[in-house]
């Protein structure tokens, strides 16, 4: 059974716990190349992306990025990421059990941490529109880079005593670890559905605090690009072939805009507005995972079993 997962690549934190964590949980052996059948699990994955043919067991993955897939036998529901997913795929109510990265909880090291001030983590997509890492610096406010590796973004975020966060797995993982956290809005690529999908699997309501959209085009650029736009700027600077060259993209955001989004998050990280779910709230829903995947284990065995020859069975 192959493991199925949003692959950016630049990385995306989220989507890169995926083959961190599932060989943690699953016996040995569960998850390989055989791409017959597919494993979903951690993700907004739920679309018509998904290939047709194989089986498909869904194990706590979410909708809302496009039209929900046409179900049919192949699809095998363990347990889904949240109620708003249960019901847009006409699931029972019970398989809405929570993002299974909330088994980080339970993860050696991660908790009992020594914690000091804040962080903030971006939506992966957010990082190539302005440069945060140096707002950050700027604001006082450790960086979370979501394309960094999954051990150097755990690890940043165990450290904090509040995460300010646009990226969901941001919250979720801090959540996990009883980090209170503040959602974020900057851009408008934010996906309020899968938001509001898992924490109303916590008992939460998503309420995000608006950030300014910053913009430098400049730093969107690629550093090939920038370089031969320093060249354009050098030989304009010397009359040379002013109508050759296109005008070269300056910094869109003002320098008023970004400190106020660097006071805007100076005074987050200061705040007493972290959100956090209950005890019990994590509680329960780490007891659905539970049983979703003894639910799974259990499902796969028989059916392995019940592959197996006749004579393999007797021995």
């Amino acid at each position: 059974m192959k493991l199925y997962y949003y692959r950016d690549r630049l990385g995306n934190f989220g989507d890169d716990l995926n083959p961190w964590l599932w060989p943690r949980l699953l016996p040995a052996g569960t998850l390989d190349d055989d791409a017959s059948a597919l494993f979903l699990g951690i993700g907004t994955i739920l679309g018509r992306s998904v290939p047709t043919a194989p089986t498909k067991w869904v194990m706590g993955s979410g909708t809302g990025y496009s039209q929900v897939p046409p179900l049919d036998d192949r699809w095998r529901f363990v347990c889904v990421r949240g109620p708003m997913t249960a019901r847009a795929l006409g699931l029972a109510p019970e398989l809405a059990a929570t993002d299974p990265a909330a088994f980080l909880h339970r993860e050696p090291g991660l908790t009992g941490r020594p914690r000091a001030g804040a962080a903030f983590m971006p939506h992966h997509v957010s990082v190539a529109q302005f440069d945060w890492r140096a707002l950050c610096a700027d604001a006082g406010l450790a960086y979370v880079d979501p394309g960094a590796s999954v051990d150097a973004t755990l690890a940043t975020l165990a450290g904090a005593e509040v995460v300010i966060t646009e990226s969901l797995h941001g919250a979720i993982v801090a959540d996990a670890l009883r980090i209170p956290w503040i959602p974020v809005v900057c851009y408008d690529h934010i996906l309020a559905f899968k938001w509001q999908d898992w924490a109303a699997s916590l008992g939460l309501e998503y309420a995000p605090e608006r950030l300014p959209a910053l913009s430098d085009r400049e730093y969107a650029l690629t550093s090939s690009q920038r370089a031969r736009n320093a060249v354009k700027r050098g030989l304009r600077g010397l009359g040379i072939a002013r109508r050759r060259f296109a005008r070269v993209p300056r910094p869109d955001s003002a320098p008023s805009e970004v400190e106020a989004a660097a006071r805007a998050l100076r005074a987050l990280g200061r705040s007493a507005k972290g959100m956090l779910s209950s005890d019990a709230a994590l509680a329960q829903a780490l007891g659905r995972l539970d049983a979703g995947v003894d639910r799974f284990l259990s499902l796969t065995q028989s059916m392995r079993s019940a592959d197996e020859p006749t004579e393999a069975r007797r021995r």
